[in-house]
């Protein structure tokens, strides 16, 4: 094989003159892009071409030749002061030398154009010392391209940003209420504070540009994905330099955002981040409380808020991370980050007390320690300890409700808090069920740990009923004027959340495995029932708030995360009941549900994602499953599965193809059928009066003739149609017979005392309703 520096094979004879061996090709040879032959005096093709032919003993180096930067900013000077004498002497001479000079004037211009259009053609190749390269600085200096990382994306007008913060205030702020408007807007307006609110203001145009109403002002913060995906980062990247509240506040919008944008993936590290974060500002804490270090005092990175506005603004940012930090967890089956010994933090307040300013003082929320709360250690119920003067968790107790503290319980005052605190509350509660019961490692063919997993079941039911039970009787609503009033976001998924914690608690004993030991002595139809309600109240208070809400109002991932767990189960309970032809009816509103949550997603304008969002995922998922049920008689949902079930990375499958069409049916003749056919059995068994409102006929509770919504906190004399001594001992899990004896306990779960009690929030309760002010809410 010829060397590629060679002779061409139609050259002269092997004994021609070359060239040295160190030398290279000809001048033209090198310009036309031909082989040289490297012959002399001149090489083939410049022989045939009769072209001049020079070598170069050494090649120069590529780009500009040293010194030609500084003769062209020599020959723009002297072109400057060219131009400056020319206008000088236009002003000197008048009107009547103008045409003659301007005319002069374009020559000069005309050259220096000529000049720097010369520049331009010049090799992209420069040498180290002569700038960045061509293709970066035409990045650099286009408005529509990309952002790098190390320039400020430039923010919108004052005029767009106004519609900017609007929007995300009444669209986005009531899931995730963390920024005092008002406060905001007055930081806003203070140049002081412009740089500190920077990230938060880019946060707020990246989430809430999409429900701007005003079309021109939409169309003119429109980008192609990739750039917003560019801002999103550069956002993330420049908050995580130095942690501080406000970088906080961007970071958990954006970690909000990115769930339900559905690419979870880059919201964990996000949430795991914020999770150490709070702890390195101390906010896993009350500023005001005295913490006692032995020989070590921690760093503080924040001075202490300067009002109880301020005060309040960084409880909440905790309390927002903290349920970031519990949806993960539940939905993803991981462990919790944030633990009883981090956390001694009162609830937040009611938003309305907030937003006027005036300072309450909450109660403490308790967080129960994860080697207490493990199956064999009976978690007590009834409060037994007072509340110190100055609060500290004892490693035996479990606190946990509204009205609890670090350390014990007390009669409080619950009239300070709002529906968010309660929205956590319920968060809290699922996240319970998850680590409490289902990530519990049990030993199911051990009679004693069967026994112990049943009583921590009972423990945690009993839990949910009483939380249900003790709801304040200020959100009660009328139900014969729910359909004119609005149901508070923040508290409709509290009694979602609630219903959900329902099902996920009560799944594995409604439909056990069959290689289980003891299954038959499971409450599994009590279970499967309050399994299948729950859901079809989950279907109902979606529609309903649906209905309720800004047919644009997008809806939080937990919400949704909620109605899937909802529809799932209905799918189960469609495999498991021997005497059902189809799935329930509502599981087409449930499907139908996150199809809408998924358009207002979206947007206003219903701008069509670039990746498929969380609702959107849900619905395809449980599409797919109805299809495999339907088609496939072996297929057995997995009831572990709803953790793995849905892709959160970039790189999913297209599920769109399995999605079933709609049936039309009304939600509420819906609702109301099913229930009927759920409790059938019971009302044979137990005749009770049914009730009926606005014509509809509801089904009989039974075994609870009564329900009193005007409970206090410290009120346990729940009037559920069971005497109280027996009720008594049904809110003492740890008060049994004989807690090792597994068929003494399924008896006791079997009884009619626990098989009656109200269970499940719906939307008759008439409990989603709230005051706002100045359609605020």
């Amino acid at each position: 094989m010829e060397d590629d520096n060679g002779p061409d094979s139609s050259g002269s004879p092997d004994n021609a003159p070359r060239g040295p061996e160190v030398g290279h090709a000809c001048n033209s040879c090198r310009k036309r892009k031909l082989r040289c032959s490297r012959e002399l005096p001149a090489c083939q093709h410049c022989r045939k071409s009769a072209s001049e032919c020079t070598y170069e003993t050494k090649r120069a180096k590529p780009g500009m030749k040293a010194g030609a930067l500084d003769n062209i900013h020599r020959r723009l000077d002297a072109l400057e002061r060219s131009v400056g004498k020319q206008q000088a002497t236009i002003e000197n001479l008048g009107p009547g030398g103008t045409h003659q000079e301007d005319a002069s004037v374009q020559n000069i211009l005309s050259a220096l154009a000529t000049t720097l259009q010369g520049l331009s053609k010049q090799s992209p190749s420069t040498s180290a010392h002569s700038g960045p390269p061509a293709k970066r600085r035409r990045l650099d200096h286009d408005d529509h391209g990309a952002y790098l990382l190390s320039r400020d994306p430039p923010l919108p007008d004052d005029t767009v940003l106004s519609h900017v913060l609007e929007a995300y205030f009444i669209y986005v702020h009531p899931w995730t209420p963390i920024i005092h408007e008002a406060r905001f807007r007055r930081r806003f307006v203070d140049d002081g504070e412009q740089e500190r609110l920077q990230l938060i203001i880019h946060s707020m145009v990246l989430v809430a540009h999409g429900y701007v109403e005003d079309a021109d002002t939409a169309a003119s913060l429109e980008k192609q994905p990739k750039q917003w995906e560019e801002i999103r980062d550069w956002i993330v990247s420049q908050a995580m330099k130095q942690p501080s509240v406000e970088n906080l506040q961007a970071l958990v919008i954006i970690a909000s955002s990115d769930i339900g944008n559905g690419q979870g993936s880059q919201a964990w590290p996000l949430v795991g981040s914020l999770s150490r974060m709070v702890e390195y500002l101390q906010l896993t804490v009350e500023h005001d409380e005295p913490v006692h270090h032995l020989f070590s005092q921690p760093y503080k990175l924040l001075a202490p808020p300067k009002d109880w506005t301020e005060a309040e603004e960084r409880r909440r940012i905790f309390w927002s991370i903290f349920a970031l930090d519990r949806f993960c967890s539940v939905s993803m089956g991981w462990n919790t980050s944030l633990t009883a010994d981090d956390v001694r933090r009162r609830l937040p307040c009611d938003g309305i007390t907030w937003r006027k300013e005036n300072p309450v003082v909450t109660p403490y929320f308790g967080i129960w320690d994860k080697s207490a709360g493990r199956i064999g250690n009976p978690i007590a119920f009834l409060p037994t300890h007072p509340v110190s003067v100055r609060p500290t968790q004892d490693e035996g107790e479990t606190p946990s409700d509204a009205g609890t503290s670090p350390g014990g319980v007390s009669t409080v005052d619950m009239s300070t808090v709002g529906a968010y605190a309660y929205c956590l509350e319920a968060t809290e509660s699922l996240s319970r069920v998850t680590t409490y019961f289902l990530q519990q490692k049990v030993n199911l063919n051990d009679q004693k740990e069967f026994g112990a997993w049943l009583t921590r079941f009972k423990e945690l039911d009993l839990r949910l009923v009483h939380w249900k039970m003790l709801l304040p009787q200020k959100w009660t609503v009328n139900v014969t004027q729910q359909s004119l009033s609005r149901m508070d976001p923040n508290l409709t998924l509290a009694h979602v959340t609630h219903n959900a914690s329902m099902i996920l608690l009560h799944q594995p004993i409604a439909f056990p495995l069959p290689e289980w030991p003891y299954r038959s002595r499971l409450p599994s139809t009590c279970s499967m029932d309050t399994c299948q309600s729950a859901a079809i109240e989950v279907a109902s208070i979606t529609n309903h708030y649906l209905k309720s809400s800004l047919t644009t109002s997008p809806l939080s991932s937990q919400l949704a995360f909620c109605v899937f767990i909802a529809a799932r189960a209905l799918l189960l309970y469609w495999q498991h009941s021997a005497d059902e032809q189809g799935v329930a009816a509502d599981f087409w509103v449930l499907i139908q549900s996150l199809d809408t949550m998924s358009t207002r997603w979206a947007g206003v304008h219903g701008a069509v994602p670039a990746q498929k969002n969380l609702p959107a995922k849900y619905s395809a998922t449980l599409a797919q499953l109805h299809r495999r049920c339907s088609e496939d008689q072996s297929f057995k949902i997995n009831i572990a599965g709803y953790t793995t079930e849905i892709t959160h990375s970039l790189d999913e499958p297209d599920l769109s193809a399995a999605h079933p069409p709609h049936i039309p049916l009304q939600p509420a003749d819906t609702t109301r059928t099913s229930l009927q056919t759920i409790h059938s059995r019971q009302i044979q068994s137990s005749p009770v009066q049914a009730r009926t409102i606005d014509g509809n006929r509801l089904p009989p509770q039974p075994f609870a003739p009564q329900r009193i919504p005007a409970l206090t906190p410290n009120s346990f004399s729940l009037n559920m149609g069971i005497p109280e001594q027996g009720m008594t001992n049904m809110l003492r899990p740890d008060f049994t017979p004989d807690s090792d004896d597994p068929m003494a306990i399924s008896q006791m779960l079997l009884d009619q005392q626990f098989t009656g009690l109200d269970r499940v929030i719906s939307y008759s309760d008439g409990l989603f309703g709230s005051d706002y002010e100045a359609q605020r809410w």
